[in-house]
């Protein structure tokens, strides 16, 4: 009779934890189980096994039932074991992410007035109450120290230039070849002055003002572009969308109403004047920030480390089992890229699509490009039916004998990733000089 139950019980554990992954992919359908892999991937083969694990509890001989209760635990116990090892690991990197601080660095930059912790737009705006799309804060804050990560190395971090973004003032002393808008990728985080996308641009010869800040989607990209855009007229525009996150923060834009109405073609995108009160309030809400110490706590309130551990996000992930939320249509990403043009053509610009893909493709055995594309075909058709040039970072990466070296284990671009995304985006630019084409060929 014991045996009975201990079989039962280990088995219907076994199974209720496999059951999770398809009520949880059922419960938010269209996320997770509306397409065929995802389908097959969160809720017919867990589903099977939950099955298949009730089953032999419930008709097995007892023996047998014991022995594949143990066994099942056993794997999974490991899993879970595998999956501790690697969180731990990821732990310092968010950290540093987050920004953590040793105590000798805290004390260095509270003794520096003029540094701000990392920072995104649409977090700032929304605390400094902004209703206005022409009041709203689109930049930086000019000549600041801005911390982009810590590392084992010390803080991370570059000054900011007389708008806010990471270059040198100097770039503006001459007329621009090229403005790339985006998130993270293009303010380039956790990578030393120097060695990011737009300095890696300039070492090959273009003028480049990289205007992007973390946590920035297309619609916050689109208003900055028609702040800036007019006042730096660069010759070329690009727009750098990363698959990872760049559509979710979309629909967190899109529902910002003062924001929508950057689509609009008489939309007041303002001016640094015109913002002036809601950068003073931001810097204000920096300041607070700051003296608040980032704490080990954070990770549960701010990531979802915990979720991903009960999941074993990072051993799926490393088998290449994790796939993306299902991408749901949006057709204002479309419009987005119409007013985006349309404002770089106004001064006789040319306005491209540049496409990161996630680290995601490139790792584990059983990684496919399947439940990552739709997401990718959208963007891609909604630039080709604008007219618009687009620069597929992801064909380039899967030519490359060792993609997963262009990602730094924060998943954004490593140092080589940079200098090889700057080198694709040049090679598939409209022609330049044969001059330039010789320096980025060397460097």
């Amino acid at each position: 009779m014991i045996k009975r139950h201990f079989g039962l019980v280990v088995c219907a554990l076994l199974g209720l934890y496999l059951l999770s992954s398809p009520i949880y992919a059922l419960l938010h359908y269209q996320l997770f189980a509306a397409e065929t892999p995802h389908f097959i991937r969160y809720v017919l083969i867990p589903g099977l096994l939950a099955a298949a694990f009730f089953a032999v509890g419930l008709f097995a001989k007892p023996r047998f039932s014991s022995l594949v209760g143990i066994c099942g635990s056993s794997v999974l116990l490991a899993l879970f074991l595998f999956e501790a090892m690697h969180t731990v690991s990821v732990v310092s990197v968010r950290l540093g992410m987050l920004g953590q601080l040793s105590e000798a660095q805290a004390e260095t930059l509270k003794r520096n007035k003029n540094v701000v912790p990392g920072f995104t737009l649409r977090g700032l705006n929304r605390l400094s109450g902004t209703d206005q799309l022409s009041e709203a804060l689109l930049s930086g804050f000019p000549s600041t120290q801005v911390v982009l990560c810590t590392s084992e190395s010390g803080v991370v971090s570059y000054t900011a230039d007389r708008y806010g973004f990471n270059n040198p003032d100097d770039v503006y002393n001459h007329p621009l070849d090229l403005m790339l808008l985006g998130d993270s990728f293009v303010e380039g985080f956790c990578l030393p002055p120097g060695e990011d996308l737009a300095s890696r641009l300039r070492a090959g010869g273009l003028s480049t003002a990289s205007i992007g800040i973390r946590g920035s989607g297309p619609l916050v990209e689109l208003a900055t572009l028609g702040r800036f855009g007019k006042i730096l007229r660069p010759r070329q525009v690009m727009m750098v969308f990363f698959e990872g996150n760049d559509w979710e923060n979309l629909e967190r834009e899109l529902a910002v109403p003062w924001l929508r109405t950057a689509i609009s073609p008489d939309a007041d995108y303002g001016s640094q004047a015109t913002a002036q009160e809601t950068m003073r309030q931001a810097r204000n809400i920096l300041a607070e920030r700051q003296s608040t110490p980032v704490t080990s706590v954070q990770l549960f309130t701010k990531t979802a480390l915990l979720r991903n551990f009960v999941a074993l996000q990072q051993t799926l992930t490393r088998l290449g089992l994790v796939y993306p939320k299902i991408t749901p249509s949006n057709p204002d990403f479309r419009r987005i890229l119409h007013r985006a043009k349309a404002l770089t053509e106004s001064w006789g610009g040319s306005f491209t699509l540049v496409y990161v893909p996630r680290i995601d493709r490139f790792i584990g055995p059983f990684s496919s490009d399947g439940p990552f594309d739709p997401l990718r075909r959208e963007v891609l058709d909604a630039a080709a039916a604008e007219g618009i040039m687009a620069i597929d970072i992801l064909e380039a990466l899967r030519a490359h004998p060792e993609p997963l070296l262009m990602y730094a284990p924060d998943a954004h671009f490593s140092r080589d990733g940079a200098r090889f995304a700057a080198k694709e985006i040049i090679r598939r630019m409209a022609p330049m000089p044969q001059d330039t084409q010789k320096t980025v060929e060397n460097k």
